[in-house]
């Protein structure tokens, strides 16, 4: 199967400006619901949200978990958390205006040449503007580079022929010779290595006290996996990541009844990260949405990850007006269910959120304290909708105000599933415009019942305002995503 060719550009997109008000005023069923101001960002009085700075921006007090002061403990590793600043720190020289992956690479990494381990381990405040579309198939000539470019860099072991996914695909066919065993040998050795040619081209780590905000309606990176792993103290706001696209998935005939493919790049990896914000950005799968993708030995040609994964211990992460659309295995919070040094991290906010057409995965949690509130998940058609909660082993998520709208035919029992979890608590449903206790839902085909309980409670933590639920199929999907925030960019770099 050939790999579509890529756009050099892809078309500019401008978001949808948003309404937010000191007071909103929504007509739901003929009634006037009076929505209380979103104390963050959109207040002032102002319809969009304008700062003379938002790279300066920080995460304020008492908004969910990323604002959280204290101990948290990354792969057993005790730290004490302060809140979420990322670069508002940095200094005039750690200011910097990017267009090119080449131009945000070598920012992250402090110099020419895109380190990825300097990039990783840096903690230096820096703020990074994204001013216009970032493609992270461009080279440094500026070409954009095909996933036949970088399959041709790499030779099949004792053939000296180049590697091919048409010959991966044609050896490992289930119905062939090969059989359903794993994937070995040869051709495997190349795929792999091919993904690790791609990972060096696409794949790019940010380092603690950083800053990477958009100041232009297409600031959007595309293709890329950016990877916040062992960091802490990071935001990125105002962008769109688009299509983490992989070249090479990896077929796993032992994945499931009849085999699955495999991918290696989220959008956004949170890994053993820290005190993160992310906010007001757009999560999308870019020129090869899910229903784009063909089938091959009868399973989806699956070539993405997760848009945003919050995993291997992570913590005290706030995710709010963020928009999630058009995208299968959505938000993975936990790494594997044998993980458990990861017992007391996991702790994630997700608030006003919008969710449209995804599969599963919104979130799905192992070991965490989840707070989910007054996010809006709406399908227009079935497709390819599996669920939404995701209760793993030893979460505790509690669910308040969100409101869901199902496509016809969909039960509300299937908003939630349950993978080794004991609890969820929701309250405040909104389904289709009725309020639905959706844990009890679940329970009525469930074979083992899930507790409508957690082990937590968020007031005790950090204090919150809930919008009604019936406001908030209104309030979030004019409110967020990338394009929202207004920003200039400092007189120093414009």
């Amino acid at each position: 199967m050939k790999d579509p060719q890529r756009r050099q550009r892809r078309r500019r997109t401008t978001m949808i400006a948003a309404a937010g008000a000191a007071a909103i005023a929504c007509a739901v069923a003929g009634t006037a619901i009076v929505v209380p101001a979103i104390a963050t960002p959109l207040a002032g009085g102002e319809s969009r949200h304008t700062s003379a700075d938002l790279g300066r921006d920080v995460l304020p007090d008492d908004d969910g978990w990323g604002s959280y002061h204290g101990v948290t403990r990354p792969d057993g590793i005790e730290t004490v958390a302060a809140g979420t600043t990322g670069g508002a720190a940095a200094a005039d020289d750690e200011v910097h205006a990017v267009d090119t992956w080449a131009e945000l690479r070598d920012a992250l990494s402090g110099g020419n040449g895109a380190d990825q381990a300097a990039a990783r381990a840096s903690t230096t405040p820096r703020v990074i503007y994204v001013t216009g579309p970032i493609d992270a198939f461009e080279a440094a000539d500026g070409t954009t580079t095909t996933c036949e470019d970088i399959a041709s860099q790499v030779t099949v072991p004792g053939t000296g022929a180049p590697f091919s996914m048409d010959d991966y695909i044609a050896h490992f066919d289930p119905s062939g010779p090969w059989g359903r065993a794993e994937p070995s040998g040869p051709l495997e050795d190349a795929r792999l290595a091919a993904q690790a040619a791609q990972a060096a081209q696409t794949q790019q780590h940010v380092g603690s006290n950083v800053t990477i905000v958009g100041v232009s309606d297409d600031a959007r990176i595309m293709g890329a996996n950016l990877r916040v792993r062992g960091a802490h103290n990071v935001i990125l706001r105002n962008l769109t990541f688009s299509d983490a696209y992989d070249c090479f998935p990896q077929w796993d005939p032992a994945d499931g009844a009849t085999g699955n493919w495999n991918s290696a790049y989220d959008n956004v990896s949170l890994w053993t990260a820290t005190s993160v914000w992310v906010d007001h950005s757009t999560f999308d799968d870019g020129d090869h949405p899910a229903e784009s993708l063909p089938e091959v030995f009868g399973r989806k040609f699956e070539v993405h990850d997760g848009l945003l994964d919050i995993t291997h211990g992570s913590d005290l992460v706030t995710v709010s007006w963020n928009k999630f659309l058009h995208h299968d295995k959505t938000m993975l919070i936990g790494s594997s269910d044998s993980r458990v040094l990861d017992r007391g991290q996991h702790r994630v906010t997700l608030h006003h959120n919008y969710w449209e057409d995804i599969g599963q995965r919104a979130p799905r949690v192992r070991f965490g304290d989840v707070h989910v509130y007054n996010n809006y998940y709406r399908q227009t058609e079935a497709g390819i909708f599996n669920y939404y909660w995701g209760a793993g082993i030893e979460s505790s998520v509690v669910a308040e105000n969100n409101a869901v709208q199902l496509a016809p035919g969909v039960a509300a029992g299937r908003i939630t599933s349950v993978f080794k979890g004991t609890m969820l608590r929701a309250t405040g449903t909104r389904v289709n415009g009725h309020e639905i206790d959706v844990v009890g839902a679940y329970n009525e085909t469930a074979t083992t019942p899930l507790s409508p309980a957690a082990r937590w409670t968020p007031a005790d933590v950090y204090p919150y305002e809930l919008h009604p639920n019936r406001a908030v199929p209104h309030v979030v999907p004019a409110n967020a995503g990338a394009g929202v925030l207004l920003s200039e960019l400092p007189r120093s770099l414009g």
